[in-house]
């Protein structure tokens, strides 16, 4: 073997999957980058944890079968799984096109199998009870304490918007009012996770809703004028927060909610709906701005209140026959 095929090996085998890790980080987020991926919160996250595990490592030392243990050694489901994975296998696909590596133990990991079970949504009476409780909330605090009402009005509105529009928790509260046509009754997405801007029709409740926000906001401007503060910002955006965490929690906990994201409030409460009301799958896909029809598929389901419905009126007919 030659001298320079001898470093070149060497190199190969020495080099750290931590110093992977860490190049390709530096791509992904890297502003110039024409492929750098929206998401910019959870592969850094994944890249931690796999540095954790095996980031002292030879690159080249690490085996299918050690990936495999590891991934189940998390505990996690099975979507999260594979996406670790193919975080890992970027890693080594960016560093074998660069001739960092000769090969991607990851290609010899099969994927996990996910199945995906009926859509947990919220109910009607989740709904009336978290309404409840907001409504509380308002009235309970005292008028001159004006600016903290306004805020506390604005609960409802995400919880309209969320629910009758579908759209992620992430592109709700990065609308601004430059995304809304209250001539044409549409809402535009410019970024999405599927990377294709999508436009989802206003329902007359999520008309009547955004009309609200924009009452709040101006008075809120009164009080405050264009000043800041760390948790409310008026900056264009439709909603005066960025994150719903805090104020979802403490309204869960009191209406007796358990087990109850904003995702699901959202996307699958909104898609779950259509669905119990005998939207098809085209409807459906078309809202949620699903790539496919196929991913529109889980929301095709009735809700139990309206399979009792149908099962009651069809007993009634054939014991009338």
């Amino acid at each position: 073997m030659s001298e320079k095929k001898e470093l070149r090996q060497y190199r190969v085998n020495s080099l750290l999957v931590s110093e992977l890790c860490d190049q390709y980080l530096a791509h992904i987020q890297n502003p110039n980058n024409p492929e750098r991926p929206k998401d910019q919160v959870n592969p850094p996250q994944r890249l931690r944890v796999i540095k954790e595990a095996f980031g002292e490592r030879s690159a080249a030392s690490v085996q299918p079968h050690e990936i495999k243990d590891w991934l189940i050694s998390l505990g996690r489901a099975a979507g999260t799984l594979n996406r670790y994975k193919s975080t890992l296998s970027a890693v080594y696909t960016y560093a074998k096109e660069r001739d960092l590596v000769e090969s991607n133990p990851c290609r010899d990991v099969s994927h996990f199998a996910v199945t995906l079970g009926l859509p947990r949504w919220m109910s009607d009476a989740e709904e009336d009870q978290l309404r409840a409780v907001l409504e509380t909330w308002i009235a309970e605090t005292p008028e001159e304490y004006e600016m903290t009402r306004l805020e506390l009005r604005e609960h409802p509105n995400e919880i309209t918007v969320g629910s009758q529009t579908g759209m992620r928790k992430g592109n709700q509260y990065a609308l601004t009012w430059d995304d809304i046509n209250f001539k044409l009754g549409l809402i535009t997405l410019p970024d999405t996770k599927t990377g294709v801007p999508h436009t989802v029709p206003m329902t007359d409740d999520v008309n009547a809703a955004l009309k609200d926000q924009r009452k709040i906001q101006d008075r809120m401007r009164e009080l405050r004028g264009d000043r800041e503060t760390r948790h409310m910002r008026l900056d264009g955006r439709v909603f005066t927060i960025r994150e719903n965490r805090q104020w979802f929690e403490k309204a869960k906990r009191e209406a007796g909610v358990t087990d109850l994201g904003w995702h699901q409030l959202s996307r699958h409460t909104a898609g779950s709906r259509l669905a119990a009301n005998n939207a098809n799958q085209k409807v459906i896909q078309e809202v949620l701005g699903h790539k496919t029809i196929a991913m529109s598929a889980r929301y095709t389901h009735l809700s139990k209140a309206h399979v009792s419905s149908e099962m009651n009126a069809a007993l009634s007919r054939s014991r009338n026959v």
